[in-house]
This record gives structure tokens, sequence and C-alpha cells, in this order.
């Protein structure tokens, strides 16, 4: 009876070291999981680390913008400190984009909004989008919201243009630090009140004409033009105004907004758009659209009359009249100049059918 008495006293003892042990080690795990520090915005933004110890090259997820029709390609943008490199990996018909060239080939324009823009000679306009969103991204209006999400990556890739070497630094993993041993830790000193932030001016961003706004004039032959863009402020959704007019306005928050033009018809040459955004504390961003409008041409008429066609009439003996009439119907396939006419007076021509070739040239 001593026996059965003590083998019971001695598994009830396991049985509580056994349980003491696991409350143990669920209590240590639980609190590594709560001293590990959650991934900042900045650690998602920063690029991957290649060939760290022989070539060492920052890779950035990039979508990539066409210049003229806003077409999106996406791939992995590639920065040693020799060369700068673009793969496309979808879609496959935008492969041509691509490109491979050296920092000494590259020129930084800045940044147009959330974007960034440089050539190599060939104009891009980029934004940092994570590998995950370019099956299900769609563009449009979406493009200022992903580009503002990655916005921290987009100033990333900048800095790996501008400064190799810093963009590295900030790239590799820190090295752990010893804790220091403090005998008596001092008390922490209360923290002083942060200064409020200054006010900033709206952020303006221009989606259509695409490159407009960067500064250059941007090539077009149709009229006429709808100005589109976005524009962003803390403070809530500013007045735009478009040349002057308030443009178009569609919210799509509390602080941001689209907004659109009327149609602008355009003049041939230089065309100007000022676009300005106002908030409440009265701040003011400004954008100037530059469009540079050449009207497309019509087919060439076949039957208009050249130079020499006339020359051939006036020897045939047709009478000058009778060829003004001809010019009338069918048009001339040449801008005459001052020895022209006076090639055609010389075999016969007279001032009637001399005026009328003028009048012709006129209405090219």
């Amino acid at each position: 009876m001593m026996i059965t008495e003590r083998g019971r006293k001695v598994a009830k003892l396991l049985i509580l070291v056994l349980l003491t042990g696991v409350a143990s080690m669920a209590s240590q795990k639980a609190a590594r999981q709560s001293a590990k520090p959650e991934a900042s915005s900045n650690d998602n933004d920063r690029p991957q680390l290649l060939n760290a110890d022989t070539d060492p090259t920052l890779r950035f997820p990039i979508a990539r913008m066409g210049h003229m029709n806003g077409t999106l390609s996406f791939g992995w943008l590639d920065i040693s400190r020799s060369m700068i490199r673009y793969r496309v990996e979808q879609p496959a018909d935008k492969s041509p984009d691509s490109f491979e060239v050296s920092h000494a080939q590259v020129r930084i324009i800045g940044f147009q909004g959330l974007f960034l823009e440089f050539s190599n000679p060939k104009y891009n306009r980029i934004f940092y989008l994570p590998p995950g969103e370019w099956d299900s991204f769609r563009g449009g209006f979406s493009i200022v919201s992903a580009a503002q999400g990655g916005s921290g990556g987009t100033g990333s890739i900048m800095r790996a243009m501008q400064s190799f070497d810093f963009a590295l630094s900030l790239a590799k993993p820190a090295a752990p630090e010893t804790p220091a041993v403090v005998a008596n830790p001092p008390t922490p000193a209360a923290p002083s009140p942060q200064p409020a932030a200054p006010a900033a001016a709206p952020n303006l961003v221009l989606i259509n004409p695409e490159g407009a706004g960067g500064g250059q004039a941007v090539e077009c032959d149709t009229s006429p033009l709808v100005v589109r863009g976005a524009v962003m402020d803390a403070t809530g959704i500013p007045a735009v105004t478009i040349n002057g007019t308030p443009a178009n306005l569609r919210p799509q928050s509390s602080q941001t907004a689209e907004f659109w033009s009327e149609p602008l018809p355009l003049q041939p040459g230089e065309n100007k758009f000022p676009i300005s955004a106002v908030n409440t504390a009265h701040l003011e961003a400004r954008l100037v659209v530059l469009i540079h409008y050449a009207p497309k041409t019509g087919p060439a008429n076949p039957r208009a009359l050249d130079r020499q066609k006339i020359i051939d009439l006036l020897h045939g003996g047709v009478p000058p009249a009778h060829i003004a009439e001809v010019v009338k119907q069918r048009g001339i396939s040449f801008r005459p100049t001052p020895d022209d006419l006076n090639v055609i007076r010389a075999e016969g021509g007279s001032e009637e059918l001399i005026q009328t070739i003028q009048m012709e040239a006129d209405h090219q």
C-alpha cells in the first residue's frame, strides 16, 4: 500500500513538471513574438541587394509608363556602380522597353508629382510597384494611388541613381548592436513638444497629356485636347483651375480628387495651359502644360499641278486664263518661290495666272 501511494505521488510530480515546462516554453515564444519589430514601409520599399561581395546591385520592382499612349510595363530596375538596367517582365509585348545604359548616359529630370522622370536618352517615367501588384494593376486613376503607396521606394530609386554608395549603405542589413550594461539607468527626460509641421502646397499630378508638365513640350496632332490629372492635399480637396477656368472635379477621397478640363482647342505651334491648385491655407501649386500642335496633313492631290506641268501647258499653247481655271480646280503641288513665278512669267504666264498660283499657295 505504501508503494502504490508513493507511485501516485511520483506520477503527479512528473505531470506537474511537464505542464510547467510547456507553459514556460509558450510564455517564452509569446515574448519573442511580441519583441519582434513589425516591418515598416521603409523595409518594404528597401531594394534587394544582389552580388554584395562582387558587383553590388540594388534591384527595384517598378512600373514604367509609356511617354505618349499611357501604356504600362512592369519589371526589375537594377542599379550598380556603373550600369542601370531595366528588364521587362510583363507584358511580353513590352520587352522592347528594356534597356541597359551607363550612369553617364542617364539624365535625371526629377519628380513630376509622384513619378520619377529621366532620359537614357529615351524618356522614362517610373514609380516603385511591388511585383505582387503587377498582375492586378490596370492603370487609370489607380496610378496615383499606387505611386503614392510606393513613394518611399521611388525616392530610393532616385537616391541610388544620384549616390549609389550612399543608397547601398542604407540597403545593407544593420549590424546587431551590443546592449550597453547600465547599473542604474537614468530616468528618461520627458519628450519636448515637437513643432507643428509647416503647411504644404497641394500636390498636382498630370495624367494626360503625359509628360507635358515636365517643362518640355509634347507633340500632338489632334485638337481639341482634354487635360486630366489628380490633386492631393492634407487639408482637403483644393480648388483647381486650368487656363484660368475652374476644372471639373471628381473626389476620390477626402484629400484626393481627379480633375479634367473642357475640350481645349489647339493652335498650330506652341500652346500653354497653366494649371493651379489652391488649398484652404491659400498655398498654391502650379504646372504649365506645353503642347506643340502640328495638325495632320491630308493626302497629296494627285491631280494638282506642279511648276513643270504649268510650263508644259504654256508651251503647248493653252491660254493662261484657262490654265488659271485648272489651277483653281486642281490646286498646285509645290510652294512657289519668286524664281518659280519669274520663270512662269518668262514662259508666257499672265499676271492673272501668277495671282491664282499665289492664292492657291496661301491656302495650302
